[in-house]
């Protein structure tokens, strides 16, 4: 009896010295890690806040190959969950909170019911690539809690650490798309009236070149008071290979009653029947939209003109996550 006696006041000293200890050790254990990536940070954002290929780089997943993922992708990222089983890691639920499109995002991870962890990613611009930095915080008041958080520290750097390294290696050695196509088919397009400004210009040009036309658009429209009658377009014809240029004109179809004023000019266009397809993300990935296009038309024995047409669906003035702008490109179809 006095042996169980001095073995039970032995465990009470230690467990009231590990809880003096506990309560010591800091409330919160921040664990964070920093890398240098050649790609622009909204490609690194979208990659990471819409869990693209996650399971490929993610350290934890890496540490148990038997570990069967699910994802539920939210539009907009927020609301985005990725969950896991596996015999080593167990279970859990990394939830997407809150995102600022291109820089910024809260994921809560949870590993037990009712206990969560934040995670926080940051992105900036860095020379010709991103600064991106990987954020996990523990907080508890627990004592016993405090001194786990502590003890495993080292082992969550050196996790976070590895999975930061593979992160990299793996983006800057594969292609990241932040767009995708859908709705590719043959259709009829009406005839539409436009008042409309045009020049020649090379691919690289045509960003500046459309922004500018657009204006003197806009403007000419609010002199005469017309209304559009739908969304801005752009029609590239005449393109040549060895120089790569073509001659792009900008568009907006307007109600009745519009006139030439300066360089932009009333034009009515005829009906034509083109392969379309809906692309959806970022301009600068639209050539991938045009290939698909395309190959479409030689599978189905489907002459093109060489002309192009893009229908701005949305305003990217107004759609903050380029992941969301709407484009239907159109190749008019040669008549026999």
């Amino acid at each position: 009896m006095k042996i169980l006696k001095w073995i039970l006041i032995v465990v009470v000293i230690l467990v009231v010295l590990l809880a003096a200890v506990g309560y010591m050790l800091p409330r919160e254990v921040v664990v964070t890690t920093s890398e240098e990536i050649k790609q622009p940070p909204q490609k690194v954002f979208h990659f990471v806040a819409g869990f693209v290929d996650r399971t490929v780089w993610d350290p934890w997943i890496k540490s148990d190959t038997a570990t069967k993922c699910t994802f539920d992708i939210k539009s907009g990222y927020t609301g985005s969950k990725y969950m896991w089983e596996g015999p080593k890691i167990g279970t859990g639920v990394m939830e997407v909170d809150s995102v600022v499109i291109g820089s910024y995002i809260l994921n809560s991870v949870s590993f037990m019911k009712g206990t969560t962890i934040p995670e926080e990613w940051t992105f900036t611009e860095s020379g010709d690539g991103t600064r991106m930095t990987w954020t996990i915080t523990m907080v508890s008041d627990s004592p016993l809690e405090r001194l786990m958080n502590t003890m495993f520290r080292g082992m969550i750097q050196k996790t976070i650490d590895s999975g930061k390294t593979d992160l990299k290696n793996y983006l800057e050695s594969h292609q990241v798309t932040m767009s995708t196509m859908s709705e590719l088919a043959v259709e009829e397009f009406p005839a539409l009236e436009a008042l409309v400004c045009s020049g020649s210009g090379s691919l690289e040009q045509t960003a500046s070149m459309l922004a500018e036309y657009y204006g003197k658009i806009f403007r000419v429209i609010e002199e005469q008071k017309l209304q559009p009658q739908g969304m801005p377009f752009a029609l590239y014809t005449n393109f040549n290979q060895e120089t790569g240029t073509a001659d792009v004109t900008a568009g907006m179809p307007v109600s009745t009653g519009g006139k030439n004023s300066g360089d932009v000019r009333l034009v009515k266009f005829p009906p034509f029947t083109a392969v379309k397809a809906l692309h959806t993300g970022p301009y600068e990935e639209l050539m991938g939209t045009y290939m698909a296009v395309q190959k479409y038309a030689a599978d189905n024995s489907i002459t093109l003109t060489g002309d192009a047409w893009e229908f701005y669906l949305n305003d990217p003035a107004e759609v903050k996550d380029p992941t969301q702008l709407l484009t239907t490109v159109a190749m008019p179809i040669k008549k026999q």
